[in-house]
């Protein structure tokens, strides 16, 4: 059984705190409230509920109602080599034999791929690259 966790912190940037909760933290409290809140938070997430100061709720709220921005996803050398296959319609073997890499780390870099991009299939991974490419190709001061 994997534990909660329950982030104590002066104030993360709201996307990383998105980005921890997707990852599976239970909840985050800023250290500036009161002892009370955070007792009522421990035992919130050692219930099983998600608990989320208000003041940072809001923040994390906004940012993920906001489309990730081209610019924003920064892609490993790894994934750029493993798009560049896709593109070329290569199958994941095709692609670890040309990488020397295993299947299995062909096919963890593209859910990594699917994860960075908001897409669950790789024809919408080779879309949203290429409309991608082409924003940023029109207006390069956009990057």
């Amino acid at each position: 059984m994997i534990g909660k966790v329950l982030l104590v912190t002066a104030g993360l940037e709201a996307r990383k705190m998105a980005e921890r909760l997707d990852l599976g933290v239970a909840g985050g409290f800023l250290k500036h409230s009161s002892p009370e809140s955070l007792i009522r938070a421990i035992d919130e997430v050692i219930a099983g509920n998600t608990w989320m100061d208000r003041e940072l709720l809001q923040k994390v709220l906004q940012v993920k109602s906001q489309p990730r921005q081209p610019s924003e996803t920064r892609l490993t050398e790894r994934e750029k080599q493993v798009l560049s296959f896709v593109f070329d319609g290569l199958s994941n073997k095709q692609i670890a034999d040309q990488l020397g890499v295993s299947e299995s780390a062909v096919k963890a870099t593209l859910q990594q791929l699917f994860q960075k991009t908001g897409v669950r299939t790789r024809s919408q991974l080779v879309r949203i690259a290429l409309e991608r490419s082409i924003h940023t190709a029109q207006n390069p001061q956009s990057r």
